[in-house]
């Protein structure tokens, strides 16, 4: 891993499962990253679903770190965790009180002792202000946060997300946090402390609250003409069966929209050059999926896949997990490995959202 972009950053990892993520994403880069648990390991571990005994979810966001064991009721381990926090770039907590407090300090104090030192402390609402003794699920997340205005149909249940997206998101964001502190910190040899609320990281940065329009779009439009209500742009990115399942296309630019046109056959109600908009095209969509439909429905997605490749036209497949977990396309891009999650149980697991290569 010397070539890794993050091989000379030193991370003690001390939280729990809602910062995990974080010291995944800096290992993935390289980073060495030591995780701190207390006698009989992590609550973390025992969280299910298990393979052979192992958390799957520890095992993902922990994988590429080293571990140790610290008590912090021996007065000899919490003098090391000091010694660890004073060695280290990176300092990373989560809860509130974190796993810092059992051993008699605090992100906040750990910056304060150690100039040099980044410390990122991680809950669901900050440490301060009136939500601080809040804690939330990922589901949590997802409505607070506005992203369960835009699931599931325009009125009754929303659908939740996958379990774990949100996490991802709060991980992402407060890695990058993080970074930038640590290159500020390679400037002028001067740390931080950041108190990082997970529901901002996910408010950041999911879509904005009114679907696929910007924000910027949507600023310049009247209180009047937005709708308020989950949304009405499930024809913007539809979903059409085929012979063997779905596929789900998207039709944004006029280049996409022309070579759609020309798939279908040039049908003369369509002609008109105004359907090279968006608008135009969404205001027509019940008839123009229509036509879709019925242009898809005997063939097989792969064919579907292949055609609209051919064609500069914006599909996929969708895949349950089982397919996706067999797919050749994130195989070939390095996307799956398989691993050993515990004693002779094999898994296929996502590698991460990106692969160092050396370029």
């Amino acid at each position: 891993m010397s070539a890794a972009p993050l091989a000379l950053l030193r991370v003690l990892d001390l939280g729990g499962a809602e910062s995990d993520g974080v010291g995944r994403l800096l290992a993935d880069l390289g980073a060495d990253v030591l995780k701190i648990e207390p006698p009989g390991g992590s609550q973390a571990r025992r969280e299910g679903p298990r393979v052979a005994g192992t958390s799957v979810r520890f095992a993902l966001q922990n994988a590429n770190k080293r571990s140790a064991v610290l008590d912090p009721s021996d007065a000899t381990d919490r003098e090391r965790l000091i010694e660890l926090a004073g060695a280290a770039d990176i300092v990373v907590d989560s809860g509130d009180p974190g796993t810092a407090a059992a051993f008699g300090t605090s992100c906040a104090a750990l910056s304060q002792r150690f100039g040099h030192l980044v410390a990122l402390s991680v809950t669901d609402f900050g440490t301060g202000g009136p939500r601080a003794g809040w804690r939330a699920t990922d589901a949590e997340l997802y409505a607070l946060s506005t992203a369960l205005s835009r699931t599931g149909p325009t009125t009754g249940t929303p659908v939740l997300p996958p379990i774990g997206v949100a996490s991802a998101t709060a991980a992402a964001q407060a890695t990058w946090a993080a970074l930038a502190a640590y290159y500020r910190r390679l400037r002028d040899g001067t740390g931080d402390y950041i108190d990082f609320a997970r529901l901002e990281g996910v408010l950041q940065s999911l879509d904005p609250p009114f679907g696929s329009e910007g924000q910027a779009a949507v600023g310049m439009k009247r209180a009047n003409e937005l709708w308020r209500g989950r949304p009405r742009n499930q024809q913007i990115y539809p979903i059409f069966g085929c012979r063997d399942g779905y596929v789900r296309i998207c039709l944004l630019s006029p280049r996409q929209w022309q070579a759609m046109f020309g798939w279908l056959g040039e049908p003369e109600q369509f002609a008109d050059p105004k359907f090279a908009t968006i608008a135009a095209r969404y205001a027509a969509s019940r008839e123009l999926n229509a036509l879709i439909a019925d242009l898809f429905r005997a063939k097989t997605r792969d064919e579907l896949v292949a055609e609209g490749q051919t064609r500069g036209v914006p599909i996929a497949a969708v895949l349950n997990p089982q397919e996706t977990l067999s797919s050749s396309h994130f195989r070939e891009v390095d996307a799956l490995t398989s691993t050993e999650l515990g004693p002779g149980a094999d898994a296929v697991v996502p590698t991460g959202p990106f692969v160092v290569d050396g370029r």
